[in-house]
C-alpha cells in the first residue's frame, strides 16, 4: 500500500474523521466538505492495482450498478424534471464508501480511537439533550419545542410532549445521528473488550442513550433502537447482564413518566407505538378499499406513492420527485375524507414507497437485491466467526428496512451521509480477516 509522504495530509484525514459527527451536528455544508476531503485523498493515495482489487469486490460492483442506474432514470425521466444532485451526485456515496473502508483497513488512521472518539460526542450530545429536557435549554441557549397541549390559565400547558432538538435547534431528527455512531462505538467497545472498565462503559452509554433518544421524542428511531439493543445484547459476550440492561432501562422510563408526567410522553414513546404497529396489523378497511386505506397521515403518504407507482411502475417519477405529483388531485380518491389534501409531503416517509414510486419496479429490484445481497454475507460472516461489531452494524442496518416504519427521505444528503457512515464501516468489518489496531 502506498503511503502519501505528506504528514499533513494524514493529519487532515484523521482530523476529517474525527469532527465527522460533529459537522453533522452542526453543519450540513461542512460534512459535505469533510467527506469530499476524504474522498480526495483516498485518490492521491489508492494505487492503479488496489484500485482495481477494491472495484473486484461483489458489493462494490453491486453499488456501482445502482449508482449507474440512478443516473440512467434520471435520463429517462429527464422529462419530469427528477433532481440532477441527488441523481446525478449519487457516486461520492460509493465514493465514499469505498474511500472510508479503505482507510479503516489500512495504517493512517487509528480505527479504535476515531470509534470511541465518535463515542465521546454521542455520549456529550446525549447529556445536552437531558440538560435541555430539564432546564428547557441546551448548552447554546436552543429551547426545546412543545407540541400539542393547552395553555391553562396559569400560563402552563396542560398535555403535550416536550420535542428535543438539541444542537440541531429545531430540527427534530437528532436521534437518527445519535442512533447511528452508538452503534458504531458500542460495537468496538464490545469487539475491543478487555476488561471490566468496558463492561462498565457499555452499561452507561447504553443507558445514556436510550433514555436520550426516548427523550426526543422520535418514535421511529425510538423503535430502531430497542430492536438493536435487545438484539445485540442478546447475542453478545455480555448478555449475561441482559437483564440487568432491561431492568434499568424501564426504571428510567419510569422515573421521566412519574416526574415529568405532564409530557405525555410515556403514552407517545411506547403507547402509541404500540397503537401504530397494532394499526399496521389490523386487516379490516373499508369494503373496495385496499390495505393502505387507513386513518392515518403516514398511510396516506404510502397510498399516494402507491399509485403513483402504478402510475409509473417500470422507472417511477424520478428522485425527489414524489412531492411534484401527489399534488395531483386523483391521488385523493384512495385517502380517507379527514386526509384529503393533506396526503401530499416531500417524500412518503418509507423507504419501499419512496423507491417504487420514484425509482419503479427496476430501481427497486436493483437496490433492494443489492442490500439483500449485502445483508445476507454480513449476517453468515458475523454467525461464523462470532463478530459482534459487524452483527451489531448490520442488524441496525437492517431497521432502516423494517415495513411501514416511517422515515426521512433516503437520499436527502445528511440521512445519506450517516447511513453511508454505517455501511462504509460495516462493510470494512465485513472485509476485515483480523482485529483492527
Amino acid at each position: 500500500m502506498y503511503v502519501p509522504e505528506s504528514k499533513k495530509l494524514i493529519f487532515v484525514l484523521n482530523l476529517s474523521l474525527l469532527l465527522l459527527p460533529i459537522s453533522l451536528l452542526l453543519s450540513n455544508s461542512i460534512s459535505e466538505i469533510l467527506i469530499s476531503i476524504i474522498i480526495f485523498i483516498f485518490f492521491l493515495n489508492i494505487t492503479k492495482k488496489n484500485l482495481l482489487e477494491i472495484i473486484n469486490n461483489k458489493t462494490i460492483i453491486l453499488l456501482l450498478i445502482l449508482t449507474f442506474y440512478l443516473i440512467i432514470n434520471y435520463l429517462l425521466n429527464f422529462d419530469k424534471n427528477p433532481s440532477i444532485t441527488r441523481s446525478l451526485l449519487f457516486i461520492r456515496f460509493p465514493l465514499y464508501v469505498i474511500a472510508l473502508s479503505y482507510f479503516l483497513n489500512s495504517s493512517l488512521i487509528n480505527n479504535r480511537n476515531i470509534y470511541y472518539f465518535w463515542g465521546v460526542v454521542i455520549f456529550f450530545t446525549c447529556l445536552d439533550l437531558q440538560l435541555q429536557s430539564f432546564t428547557g435549554q441546551n448548552i447554546f441557549g436552543y429551547e426545546y419545542i412543545r407540541e400539542g397541549g393547552i395553555l391553562n390559565q396559569s400560563g402552563e400547558f396542560d398535555g403535550g410532549i416536550k420535542r428535543l432538538g438539541g444542537f440541531m435547534n429545531s430540527e427534530l431528527k437528532i436521534a437518527y445521528l445519535i442512533n447511528n455512531f452508538f452503534v458504531i462505538s458500542l460495537g468496538a467497545l464490545a469487539y475491543y473488550k478487555k476488561n471490566n472498565y468496558h463492561l462498565i462503559m457499555i452499561f452507561l452509554f447504553t443507558c445514556v442513550t436510550f433514555y436520550s433518544v426516548y427523550l426526543t421524542g422520535e418514535r421511529a428511531n425510538f423503535l430502531c433502537l430497542i430492536v438493536f439493543i435487545v438484539s445485540f445484547f442478546l447475542v453478545s459476550n455480555v448478555k449475561k447482564y441482559f437483564l440487568l440492561i432491561i431492568f434499568v432501562l424501564i426504571i428510567l422510563l419510569n422515573f421521566n413518566n412519574f416526574e415529568l408526567k405532564k409530557n405525555h410522553l410515556i403514552e407517545r414513546m411506547i403507547f402509541k407505538n404500540a397503537k401504530a404497529i397494532i394499526n399496521i396489523l389490523n386487516t379490516n378497511t373499508e369494503k373496495n378499499k385496499h390495505f393502505l386505506y387507513k386513518e392515518d397521515r403516514y398511510f396516506s403518504h404510502y397510498s399516494t406513492a402507491w399509485e403513483i407507482f402504478k402510475n409509473y411502475p417500470i422507472f417511477g417519477v424520478g428522485l425527489k420527485n414524489f412531492r411534484i405529483y401527489c399534488q395531483n388531485p386523483i391521488y385523493n380518491k384512495n385517502v380517507p375524507i379527514s386526509l384529503k389534501n393533506k396526503n401530499c409531503t416531500t417524500h412518503p416517509h418509507n423507504l419501499y414507497f419512496e423507491i417504487l414510486s420514484e425509482l419503479g419496479i427496476l430501481g427497486s429490484l436493483i437496490f433492494f437485491s443489492f442490500f439483500g445481497y449485502f445483508f445476507y454475507i454480513c449476517i453468515k460472516k458475523s454467525y461464523r466467526q462470532k463478530h459482534i461489531f459487524l452483527f451489531g452494524n448490520t442488524i441496525f442496518l437492517m431497521t432502516y428496512f423494517v415495513p411501514f416504519l416511517p422515515r426521512g427521505s433516503f437520499f436527502t444528503n445528511w440521512n445519506a451521509m450517516i447511513f453511508w457512515t454505517l455501511f462504509a464501516v460495516t462493510f470494512h468489518l465485513l472485509n476485515t480477516k483480523k482485529v483492527d489496531s
